[in-house]
């Protein structure tokens, strides 16, 4: 049997922390080139992989070292053009290390976006960040994966930071936190493990409800939150449940998770996901057309994580074949997610809300036999992408709206019609709009 190298290792822990696609597509070629006390040198297949894993998959890298017990060398990645002689990035000391924790520097609030789903989180987490306060201690964050919980939490470590350059930031995933008690107990060196935990000044804790069935870690959980807060230190957690709905965690961590502000996040709506690929696409000097993005954020609708990494994968693919970046070329690479239609979101009701809300109103005012020009106009815009977004004929979309004719609902589409090619602005509106439930 051939032996397994550090980096193979490494490689079945972080399977668990990146999308299978993802790990399909950067990692699965990669091999171990060499190996040292305080190295680890990994090829991949070119230098676009260096720097697309590098700037990506940062901190999933270091929490799968972590587990794999490489957590204190230095991974560097390399590919035929650059191996030998790569140069060493910049290795932080272990006095940064100790105060940062391996917070990946593009989670900052600058590169967070905000929407409805989000904001209150987003406020939370700003004033823990500048002026940590009782009353938000801990901040409790909760929500699905892959919506931001991570992000948000590291922004707070960054700022806290960037203000407060001598305090010990400790950011923490729940695997992590095992992994270190665990170790700990296994080298009769908990008191070290207790020393590090309670230094902090900010102490930051992922995923919790991990935390469950692991009864020596969440007694030190227990004990290390006692500390932290009657010493006035910061404290913020994440889950994707409130602490109550959290089976199997202790009764006594439940009621100390709820003494300060508990907040969610929920799955972003359709604007602030095009609002997230469009920040990525700057952030990245991506030229993102606006159909491409409508056409991401209609189909990748539960995961900001997704939503990147479709935009990403597009991108790579779109440089490979020397193409411009376009619709045609997004369904052609992303079949499975353009081709399949979400039947729930499609139905009449869900475009009756989506364009009320879009003009600020509520469904049944759309449905409404007004004059008012504040309701007939969006009325209209309603019938239209009923029109555009399904199969429904002009007499059922009429039957819809309280009309016993069709003729409403043909005067409405040719309006819209009329309008869009006379209106950018609201043709781009209408187009933002169509793209939610069309594929």
């Amino acid at each position: 049997m051939e032996r397994q190298t550090a980096w193979d290792k490494i490689l079945q822990h972080l399977k668990n922390r990146v999308h299978e696609t993802d790990f399909e597509t950067w990692f699965r070629d990669s091999r171990q080139s060499s190996e040292s006390h305080d190295l680890i040198l990994v090829r991949v297949k070119s230098p676009l992989f260096v720097t697309y894993i590098s700037d990506n998959f940062a901190q999933q890298i270091a929490e799968a070292a972590s587990l794999a017990g490489f957590g204190e060398r230095e991974i560097r990645f390399g590919s035929d053009d650059s191996f030998p002689g790569s140069v060493a990035p910049h290795k932080s000391t272990p006095e940064t290390r100790r105060r940062t924790s391996a917070l990946n520097p593009e989670y900052t609030f600058e590169n967070f976006v905000t929407g409805e789903s989000n904001r209150l989180a987003h406020a939370a987490a700003l004033r823990v960040a500048d002026q940590p306060t009782r009353q938000y201690n801990p901040l409790f964050v909760c929500g699905g994966s892959g919506l931001g919980k991570t992000h948000l939490m590291q922004a707070i470590g960054h700022r806290r930071l960037s203000r407060h350059p001598g305090d010990r930031i400790l950011y923490m995933t729940s695997e992590s936190f095992v992994n270190e008690v665990a170790q700990g107990i296994r080298f009769n060196r908990m008191e070290d493990v207790r020393h590090k935990l309670r230094a902090a000044d900010l102490f930051l804790v992922d995923d919790v409800q991990f935390f469950v069935g692991k009864e020596a870690s969440l007694t030190e959980l227990f004990h290390t939150f006692n500390a932290l807060y009657d010493d006035g230190k910061q404290i913020v957690f994440s889950s994707d449940a409130p602490p109550r709905e959290i089976n199997g965690l202790t009764d006594r961590l439940k009621s100390r998770f709820e003494w300060g502000l508990i907040v969610d996040i929920q799955p972003p709506e359709f604007e602030t996901r095009v609002a997230i690929l469009r920040k990525k696409a700057e952030t990245h000097n991506i030229d993102l057309p606006d159909d491409v993005a409508y056409l991401l954020a209609a189909r990748c609708k539960k995961h900001v994580r997704e939503l990147e990494s479709s935009l990403s994968k597009v991108k790579l693919i779109a440089d490979l074949r020397g193409e411009a970046l376009t619709a045609e070329l997004t369904r052609d690479v992303l079949p499975d997610l353009i081709g399949g239609r979400d039947d729930a979101s499609s139905t009449p009701t869900e475009i009756l809300k989506a364009v009320a809300a879009h003009f600020g109103l509520k469904p049944s005012e759309l449905r409404q036999r007004t004059k008012k020009g504040a309701i007939v106009f969006p009325r209209q815009v309603a019938m239209y992408v009923m029109k555009e977004a399904t199969s429904m004929s002009f007499p059922e979309i009429g039957r819809l709206f309280g009309d016993r004719h069709h003729t409403t609902a043909l005067h409405a589409v040719r309006k819209i019609s009329a309008l869009r090619e006379e209106d950018p602005e609201l043709n781009r509106q209408i187009t933002n709009l169509i793209a939610q439930f069309r594929p």
